[in-house]
């Protein structure tokens, strides 16, 4: 741990950030109070991963052979089975999934304290890091209390990184385990993890860490392949291989999304790097490769086809402790001006990085909207397909249905699964459901050949569209043209 911050007043300036922390804590906690309980979509993807829950809740298998039943989205299963796992206690539905990502997303905030002090940082600076990092909340897509595996993700992940740099290297390789079974991508991030240990430490800490992350998730990712006939590698990693890449969303895409949630905190970090004299300590080294990877993996995933702000989120986690923790290495050396100047900087980032959700918050127009959809299916006689809102065919008493962007996620050139998008079609030829309702727009697979629009929902403005990502709502109801 480094040198602690010299006595007098300028060790207790950072106390007066605790105050522009607590907002941005109760701005998160007040308006996620309002939105957990919603019984509708905030993001058009919630609603396909609850119907991930409810087949783990049925007994039924994720990682299928596509079909006009079931494509999985391409993540791994633990997200679902802890939604399922909830719903089994508390009822399966939005609260449970959203309670999830919110709790995982504070423990990332509690990780982001704990990280900036033990390398030294004061308790101020450091409950400022978890602030400014809460604060990337819109930025970030707002995705933090949604019921996304991101959340959990980010809880895991930064966990993970945190008992590493201190040696839990049991817990560190099974948290790292956990966030590799809730998104794939992360497990590259133990590679950094697994230099420091070896280079910094010896090669016996670094055997213990690969120990306890490499063979965990190989027999996890072996026993998931054994269950679904070798789908599981096929959906996260063969599927994705046929997606393209945005290279102007990679850079400089990213990194200017990054310097635009994060100002403060990046100057702070580019004027700890270029003027604090003091020797680079362990801590040091270790944050700046974990984090230079971590950020670099972000970007990528953002510059990857479909990749939405919410990959940014472990980015912003690494700039705001680099932020922090380049204030605490300013402070020291130069404990009077350095110490107001970086307290006055991390509080206008805290300040100005206060997201705004008021046009986040359901409104009543939304539930009763909501509400009329549900009516109006749960009257229809027979199955109804509803592949942008999924879970809502379910709500109305029906068999939930395939999410859509699983179904175009199998759908690209060279894809080894795109064949059995037939089976889609051959669905729709068949005229297989009662009644297809979609959004604004039609669905293809031969929708227009043998069905027809035989109704055009109204809904008051703006009622029901999602709050966040593809603004999508139950619109047109399509029936067999005979």
């Amino acid at each position: 741990m480094a040198e602690p911050t010299p006595a007098g007043w300028p060790r207790h300036l950072a106390w007066a950030l605790l105050p522009l922390v607590g907002w941005v804590l109760w701005v998160l906690l007040s308006a996620s109070a309002v939105r957990m309980a919603h019984p509708f979509d905030l993001e058009w993807m919630e609603g396909g991963m609850l119907v991930h829950a409810w087949r783990v809740s049925e007994g039924l298998p994720l990682y299928t052979e596509p079909s006009a039943d079931w494509v999985p989205f391409l993540y791994p299963p633990l997200y679902p089975w802890l939604v399922a796992l909830g719903g089994k206690i508390f009822g399966l539905g939005y609260p449970v999934g959203r309670a999830i990502s919110l709790l995982g997303t504070l423990a990332a905030a509690a990780s982001l304290a704990v990280a900036a002090r033990r390398e030294g940082a004061h308790w101020g600076m450091a409950l400022a890091g978890a602030g400014i990092f809460l604060g990337t909340w819109d930025e970030t897509g707002w995705f933090f209390d949604l019921l996304r595996n991101d959340g959990l993700l980010i809880g895991l992940l930064t966990w993970s990184m945190v008992s590493v740099r201190a040696g839990w290297l049991r817990a560190g390789g099974l948290l790292l385990v956990a966030a590799f079974a809730t998104k794939h991508s992360v497990a590259l991030l133990g590679l950094p993890m697994l230099l420091w240990l070896w280079r910094v430490r010896s090669w016996t800490p670094a055997l213990r860490f690969a120990t306890w992350s490499v063979l965990p998730a190989v027999a996890l990712t072996v026993a998931l392949s054994l269950e679904g006939d070798g789908l599981f590698l096929t959906y996260l990693l063969g599927v994705p291989s046929a997606h393209g890449f945005v290279a102007a969303r990679f850079f400089p895409g990213a990194a200017q999304e990054l310097w635009g949630a994060l100002p403060a905190a990046t100057l702070l970090l580019g004027a700890g790097l270029a003027l604090h004299p003091g020797k680079r300590s362990a801590g040091g080294a270790y944050w700046a490769v974990v984090g230079a990877c971590t950020l670099l993996l972000s970007m990528a995933m953002r510059g990857h086809h479909g990749g939405f702000l919410n990959v940014l989120i472990p980015a912003t986690w690494v700039l705001a402790l680099g932020g922090v923790l380049a204030a605490s290495a300013l402070s020291r050396s130069w404990p009077r001006l350095g110490t107001a100047v970086v307290v006055g900087v991390l509080g206008w980032q805290l300040w100005d990085g206060c997201p705004d959700p008021s046009k986040e918050l359901p409104t009543e127009a939304d539930v009763a909207a909501g509400e009329a959809v549900i009516a109006r299916v749960a009257a229809i006689e027979g199955e109804v397909f509803m592949p942008h809102s999924p879970w809502l065919p379910h709500q109305a008493g029906k068999l939930p249905s395939l999410p859509l962007i699983a179904l175009w996620d199998i759908d690209h050139a060279g894809g080894p699964l795109r064949p059995q998008v037939a089976t889609v079609r051959e669905a729709i030829a068949a005229r297989r459901w009662a009644a297809i309702i979609t959004a604004r727009k039609g669905l293809s697979y031969g929708l227009d050949e043998h069905y027809k629009v035989a109704e055009t929902l109204r809904h008051p403005a703006g009622a029901l569209l999602p709050k966040t990502g593809w603004k999508v709502r139950p619109k047109k109801i399509w029936t067999a043209k005979d």
